[in-house]
């Protein structure tokens, strides 16, 4: 799948250009829409407790999906002229719409389910052993949904990219395309698990997207068939910024329980991680990564991670740096 590193691999100038302006032009759409988007955020319907006790508004991470849109938008504009059809150019216009394109349907479907789950979710059902019991009792949860919709919009999302990245039609092409959209769901669900306290799953985002970062910048181009090879900075790093960029303004006022991100954030965070890793590892490296999260999956329906968080010192204390003190709250 992947090539070694060649010409392309090299950052140049309109490559450092393409990325400062994703994370600035997103910090200042952002930075709009997080401040006149305020009051309805705050709606009484979007008003629920936090693990204080505390009557806070959630979903705040339904930024991360009108930010995005505005970056596709600018995009499309700078990108409308024609290609240049000779030289290297072509090669970062075709890969900035393509992982635009991907991140795009992941944000706003990712976004949408957990929006669905923050508003209608009566909580009451956990893990999906519950969710699955009271499907088979005739209820179907809205944390099963979110389950089932996450691993399909998961597929919709890598869909432009399977042709490319499995031009096989055999069965294990689309059997690999399963375990790429099975991984993205396992993620989301697996900061859905961790954002149970403020700033906690955006302490786990920032670090894990300089993980993936360096794992699909190892690569200069990735070979997608035996015609086309992509510059996989445009196709993940460019438009995973935008979203590390809504993250950073989401962390102060999550950390001081200002608002929660909801599973509407939570899940997009886990979905882009999820995302990185499905393009800066190779099959083995991705089937691992898949059992190592249902481990975690399974691992969370006996065991509360606050609970392993609480009774390890070192992991304790990087989970309340910055927190409000619980005597002041």
């Amino acid at each position: 799948m992947h090539l070694p590193a060649t010409d392309v691999a090299r950052v140049t100038s309109t490559e450092v250009y393409a990325a400062l302006g994703m994370l600035i032009g997103s910090l200042a759409a952002g930075w709009l829409l997080l401040h006149s988007c305020r009051r309805m955020l705050s709606s009484p319907s979007l008003i629920k407790k936090n693990f204080r006790g505390a009557e806070i508004p959630t979903a705040y991470g339904l930024i991360f999906a009108p930010t995005f849109l505005v970056a596709w938008v600018a995009v499309a504009i700078i990108l409308s002229r024609p290609f240049a059809l000779q030289g290297q150019r072509i090669l970062p216009n075709f890969s900035l719409i393509e992982g635009m394109l991907t991140m795009l349907i992941l944000v706003v479907g990712m976004s949408l389910i957990g929006f669905i789950d923050d508003v209608a979710g009566d909580g009451g059902a956990r893990g999906f052993k519950g969710h699955f019991s009271e499907a088979l009792s005739g209820r179907f949860t809205t944390g099963l949904f979110k389950a089932v919709m996450g691993f399909v919009v998961a597929l919709a999302a890598t869909s432009n990219l399977v042709v490319l990245l499995y031009p096989s039609t055999a069965f294990s092409s689309y059997g690999k395309w399963v375990l790429d959209g099975a991984l993205i769901a396992l993620a989301a669900n697996l900061f859905n698990l961790l954002d149970l306290r403020p700033g906690r799953a955006l302490k786990a985002f920032f670090p894990l997207l300089i993980l993936v970062i360096i794992l699909t910048g190892r690569f200069g181009t990735v070979n997608f068939g035996s015609r086309t090879q992509y510059i996989v900075r445009y196709l993940f790093v460019v438009p995973a910024l935008s979203i590390a960029a809504v993250a950073m303004l989401l962390f102060p006022g999550d950390m001081r329980e200002r608002f929660m991100i909801g599973d509407t954030g939570s899940n997009v965070l886990g979905a882009v991680i999820g995302l990185g890793l499905v393009l800066g590892l190779s099959f083995w490296w991705r089937l691992g990564a898949f059992i190592f999260l249902v481990f975690l999956t399974v691992l969370s329906e006996n065991i509360s991670f606050s609970r392993i968080i609480e009774g390890n010192r070192v992991l304790n204390w990087l989970d309340e740096l910055g927190r409000k003190r619980r005597d002041t709250a």
